[in-house]
């Protein structure tokens, strides 16, 4: 099979750092740490911990050459952000997929002495902490046995949490180092190369925050932080959160915090969270203790439902299909279901679901079938993460049972 050719714009890249670059720089007070890597010539490897929608751009700051990024191939599905990301060489990719045209790109570009953008996690987080990086990074790094650099980036995630729509002005420290040369790779087992990665892209934003106490200023910060919090610690009811301004309240029980320049929470109630980290950490705990009782686990009664839904489907790279009419969409321990119109209704077997990724914070997205479907809500508030946490929550529970079950056998 032949091999596609990716090909970059030097100029546009050079226009991207002296114009977007520089916007970046001055309005996010960015400040780049790259002496280590001073030495290091083409062919290489970047990778970094993964925060915001700017992230590659970042990154390219403290790079001289050019860097061919592993981009969603969501990104490719929109004309004019298509021919934007081919002028940069943008590599295409079904998340949480495997793609062995991705791979045969990869090596065609490091054959020609270029770099490789990659990010380990493969996706954002939400609440300032690692996600799991992929295995398939360490096999990756193992086979190009080439230079990677690692880019580790420091109050990003404050300066535009995933949950948020508008960014604010703090400061971003990207540091730069050298993790593997070649003869390290040479030496070193996948699963010690594997090791390596999540210790050095390991970033807490909330570690970070608690030493330095930066201030990231801003207007409205609280706003959308329901995309991302669903449970009242009060009255434990689900979906009742609004955020407004800097607020973030229950429209069940009033509960109410105030969200802080610093990222902590300012409330006179109980309990109390510090942030939304730790907000996060024991709604999950929560949801976890909830989804294992037996009227959810028997598939009776949803997890979660919503209205005012627009329906999808189309392959991975193609123009999606809308739905002309507004659907439904109902989350059961073993099943997703999807209604569009009276007579179309779609049920997905969560264990046949895959590929299962959150694109722009409102758009739900996985493969059933070799099919892509998405589904996303006409109002801004609604959390699609939501669906994503609770389908998460149900493979550890059936995880969980299915080694009592071995161990019983």
């Amino acid at each position: 099979m032949e091999t596609k050719k990716y090909r970059h714009s030097k100029l546009f890249n050079k226009l991207l750092k002296i114009t977007f670059g520089k916007y970046l720089t001055l309005r996010f007070k960015v400040k780049i740490y790259n002496e280590k890597i001073a030495n290091i010539k083409p062919p290489y490897i970047v990778i970094g911990n993964h925060i915001g929608a700017w992230d590659p751009f970042l990154m390219s700051l403290g790079i001289k050459e050019p860097i061919y990024f592993v981009i969603s191939d969501s990104h490719f599905r929109h004309f004019w952000l298509r021919q934007v990301l081919k002028l940069v060489g943008g590599i295409p990719k079904s998340k949480q997929m495997a793609d062995s045209g991705t791979i045969r790109a990869i090596l065609s570009i490091i054959r020609n002495n270029g770099v490789i953008g990659v990010y380990p996690e493969g996706a954002r987080n939400w609440d300032l902490k690692n996600v799991p990086v992929f295995y398939s990074t360490a096999k990756l790094i193992k086979n190009l046995k080439v230079p990677v650099i690692n880019t580790l980036m420091k109050g990003a995630g404050l300066t535009r949490p995933r949950w948020a729509r508008s960014s604010r002005t703090g400061v971003i420290n990207m540091e730069y180092s050298v993790l593997f040369t070649p003869e390290d790779i040479n030496r070193l087992s996948v699963d010690d190369i594997y090791q390596k990665i999540i210790d050095g892209i390991r970033m807490n934003e909330y570690d970070w925050q608690e030493k330095n106490m930066v201030p990231f200023k801003g207007k409205n910060l609280a706003e959308y932080l329901d995309l991302f919090l669903v449970v009242c610690p009060r009255c434990k009811s689900l979906c009742s959160l609004h955020s407004h301004g800097d607020f973030f309240t229950c429209n069940n029980c009033n509960y109410t915090v105030r969200y802080n320049e610093y990222g902590y929470f300012e409330t006179e109630y109980e309990p109390f969270f510090l942030s939304p980290q730790t907000w996060s950490d024991w709604q999950n705990t929560y949801l976890y203790d909830l989804f294992s009782k037996n009227e959810y686990m028997s598939g009776q009664i949803p997890l979660f439902s919503d209205t005012g839904v627009k329906i999808f489907t189309g392959k991975r790279r193609g123009k999606l299909r809308q739905y002309k009419k507004l659907g439904k969409v109902e989350l059961f321990f073993d099943r997703l279901i999807l209604s569009s119109e009276k007579t179309s209704t779609y049920t997905f077997p969560i264990n046949e679901m895959s590929g299962m990724n959150i694109q722009n914070n409102n758009k739900f997205e996985f493969y059933y079938n070799s099919t892509l479907y998405r589904f996303k809500f006409t109002t801004q508030h609604k959390s699609v993460y939501k669906y994503w946490l609770a389908i998460n929550i149900i493979n550890k529970i059936n995880s969980k049972f299915s080694s009592i079950n071995y161990e019983n056998n």
